[in-house]
């Protein structure tokens, strides 16, 4: 017999369903960060948030959303330097170290063997597209 999979709910609720559920926790809500309780409660990102909460009918101050909305898009630039950063780091991590340019092997002591930077005549982590020349494969 084949095995079924069963289709994952998500946790987001759909907009209506979300929208019903906020008209009446709104008028309960004693906070000051609103938008992040939204955010928190109905499991949706900033801008939707915001959005939403507008539909309802909040008033925000003037310049909040602007200001939010900004810092917003700096956070997920970093996210997404600091995700690029760590899978740059992650490729050299297996077959780079600091003394060796590229690691060919292991001795039966763990004493890693293989081409130094100083053969190659780099700086450590110096690739070859950023010193000028073309990379040999």
């Amino acid at each position: 017999m084949a095995n079924k999979e069963k289709k994952r709910q998500t946790r987001t609720p759909k907009k209506e369903s979300r929208i019903a559920r906020a008209r009446h926790w709104l008028p309960t809500y004693e906070g000051t960060k609103i938008v992040r309780a939204y955010r928190k409660k109905f499991h949706v990102d900033t801008t939707c948030a915001v959005r939403e909460l507008q539909e309802i009918g909040y008033e925000f101050q003037p310049g909040y959303v602007d200001n939010l909305l900004k810092a917003e898009d700096a956070r997920l630039k970093q996210l997404k330097i600091k995700k690029e950063e760590k899978t740059l780091s992650e490729e050299y991590n297996d077959w780079q170290n600091d003394r060796f340019y590229f690691i060919a092997g292991y001795t039966s002591g763990g004493a890693p063997y293989g081409v130094t930077w100083e053969e190659m005549g780099l700086e450590p982590y110096q690739s070859e597209v950023t010193r000028g020349q073309v990379p040999v494969l």
